[in-house]
């Protein structure tokens, strides 16, 4: 059974440089440089050496935070206002979820977990969005754990700069709305 590693890098070199790459995002016409690269490797067994599996280039402008993650059988990048779920078989095939602005990924078992500047979406094993939270935030969320079927959400910005004024405060995992 395969093992995969995945990065997210602002530069690569060899072997990386010498794989032709998959491209997502808003892609120039000349290509010029990503945004972020996303490498995949893998190892068939344990005591064997990573090889390089898959190269990304990730495009866009306005992409402050790029994540990726193995889950099951996904490879699932989020950057600049997207969700990819890559099958980890045939990379080629995508689902993608257009979130407005993505901020990271957070795996929670059977479901995946992501934060965009003012929400919590989450996924099941289908790339299925089960739910997405109400607005929770200006300037970004962060999950700090999840507990039974309790997310601990913490919202970026201070208070002072949030008309929500939310400090941490709890999700439900099935429903994605605030537990009072």
């Amino acid at each position: 059974m395969r093992e995969y590693q995945v990065a997210i890098k602002r530069t690569i070199e060899r072997p990386w440089t010498t794989m032709e790459p998959l491209r997502l995002g808003n892609v120039p016409k000349g290509l010029g440089t990503p945004t972020f690269y996303c490498t995949v490797s893998y190892k068939e067994e344990p005591y064997l050496e990573e090889e390089p599996y898959l190269l990304l280039c990730l495009y866009g402008s306005q992409s402050y935070f790029a994540d990726a993650r193995i889950w099951h059988q996904w490879l699932v990048v989020g950057f600049g206002s997207y969700i990819y779920f890559l099958s980890l078989e045939k990379p080629s095939q995508q689902i993608f979820w257009n979130i407005v602005y993505f901020c990271t990924l957070y795996p929670a078992g059977e479901y995946l977990l992501a934060t965009s500047i003012g929400k919590v979406l989450c996924f099941d094993r289908d790339t299925q969005l089960l739910w997405y939270s109400e607005e929770v935030s200006m300037d970004g969320v962060s999950i700090s754990s999840v507990q039974d079927d309790r997310i601990l959400v913490l919202a970026e910005c201070p208070p002072c700069y949030d008309p929500l004024g939310r400090g941490p405060f709890l999700l439900s995992l099935h429903t994605g709305k605030i537990i009072e």
